[in-house]
């Protein structure tokens, strides 16, 4: 950082001032190919415009966005220690010390954090921080610390005037970096694959999880989730249905954030595990959260920490449906200036023959008073109808419109023996009865 000195498990020498050097590219900027070794600590780099800049004992790496006419012109900068000789006891302190390259940010609160494990079990702490002003520039910061039992690493992205889908790009590249980090040589790649001990159950199981939650609007909604859980037996799972005909293998390799690895534990040579460990990822930097919970089985469904959760079988190849299902969304509420509802309604018409039709309208409204003058907005439109045929198969819904184009979702009964209601890509489908 132009450079702020980090020496053990970090004293900063010089503090590093991001407004001075946002408008100074460095020259001696170049494309660097993606694997990298940083003084023993093993990285894969992004190669999408970022250039290995500035000297010192910190890599760093820098991406410039040109001003367009919705936004200023704005900068990236990832920083990268080398291996630091530091117990593992003393990552907190370590991470206070490398925000405060940062001081003014260092007083800032801290607005999301992730604290786990990595993949190859060492510590991993990321706290996002945001905004401090310097000379007109907006600045944000993402730290990372990674500690073993020895050594430990720092990674810090600094976004400069970024905000919307470039933040979200560059965040992204510095997730995939992270998530490839390797402290020490025995280290893995990043990839969910289950030990010895791992798995035990093979199904999809449904648990209906209801209350109320804030909404935009200042207001509340009332939901009612059907929360699925799919185990592999070799000890993989996963959150989400795959979709497009994916494995969970490959589901989980493309969307680790919504997959773990678990094993069942407890119980005797006489009696069946008596408590289930989840090993969840719980965000794209690859932190890595551990709960054990009581478990029990219930014929062919599962008890876990209290709650029921019913086994959903698939549907059979070929299978078909009949009737009218209907999915509706809304929410509304006010706040002492404005107001606002947003609404939806999507119909899936299934036939015994293997076609469909689809439909579906949304409209979204808006107001504000300030001052004593007010103003608002209301728009609505219609989906455009769609129809062809459907094919079903497991947990598959395939929908052929007449053009050719097939659209596949995930599909599931949440109900045993009763299609009054089917959770089609996540959202609640009610059979409309006609009454």
């Amino acid at each position: 950082m132009g450079c702020a000195h980090v020496d053990r498990i970090g004293k900063v020498k010089s503090p590093f001032s991001f407004a001075l050097v946002f408008f100074h590219l460095l020259s001696s900027s170049q494309t660097l190919a993606a694997p990298a070794d940083i003084g023993g600590l093993t990285v894969t780099l992004p190669d999408a415009g970022w250039r290995k800049a500035g000297k010192g004992d910190l890599f760093m790496l820098q991406k410039d966005f040109p001003e367009t006419d919705d936004d200023k012109r704005g900068s990236a900068l990832i920083q990268i220690t080398k291996p630091l000789s530091s117990p593992r006891a003393s990552l907190p302190a370590g991470m206070k010390t490398f925000v405060a390259t940062l001081p003014d940010m260092a007083k800032e609160d801290i607005l999301i954090k992730h604290y786990g494990m990595t993949i190859n079990g060492h510590d991993i702490r990321v706290e996002e921080r945001c905004c401090i002003h310097q000379k007109n520039v907006s600045i944000s910061q993402i730290v990372v610390g990674i500690a073993g039992d020895k050594r430990q690493a720092y990674l810090q992205l600094v976004l400069l005037n970024l905000n919307g889908d470039r933040s979200e790009s560059a965040e992204a590249d510095f997730e995939a970096l992270v998530r490839s980090v390797k402290l020490d040589p025995s280290d893995k790649d990043f990839d969910l694959l289950p030990a010895g001990g791992d798995g035990g159950l093979d199904g999809v199981f449904t648990h209906l999880d209801t209350g109320v939650r804030p909404n935009v609007f200042g207001g509340v909604d009332f939901y009612s989730d059907s929360e699925i859980t799919m185990f592999d037996p070799k000890g993989l799972f996963s959150t989400e249905l795959p979709k497009g005909g994916r494995s969970i293998a490959e589901h989980c390799k493309e969307d680790p954030t919504d997959c773990g690895l678990y094993k069942l534990t407890g119980g005797g040579f006489f009696s069946s595990a008596g408590s289930i460990e989840m090993r969840s990822v719980t965000s794209a930097y690859g932190t890595i959260e551990t709960e054990t919970k009581p478990f029990s089985k219930k014929g062919d469904d599962l008890v876990i920490d209290e709650d029921d959760h019913r086994a959903v079988p698939p549907f059979k190849d070929g299978a078909t449906l009949d009737g009218e299902w209907v999915s509706t969304f809304a929410s509304s509420g006010m706040t002492a200036t404005s107001s606002g509802s947003v609404a939806s309604s999507h119909t899936l018409t299934l036939h015994s023959n293997g076609t469909f039709e689809r439909t579906g309208w949304s409209g979204a409204s808006m107001t504000n008073e300030i001052g004593g003058s007010r103003s608002g907005v209301t728009t609505s439109g219609n989906r455009p109808g769609a129809s062809g045929r459907y094919t079903l198969s497991g947990y598959r819904l395939d929908l052929t419109d007449a053009s050719g184009k097939t659209e596949t979702m995930s599909i599931f009964e949440p109900h045993k023996a009763s299609d009054g209601l089917l959770v089609i890509n996540g959202s609640n489908y009610l059979k409309d009865d006609g009454q």
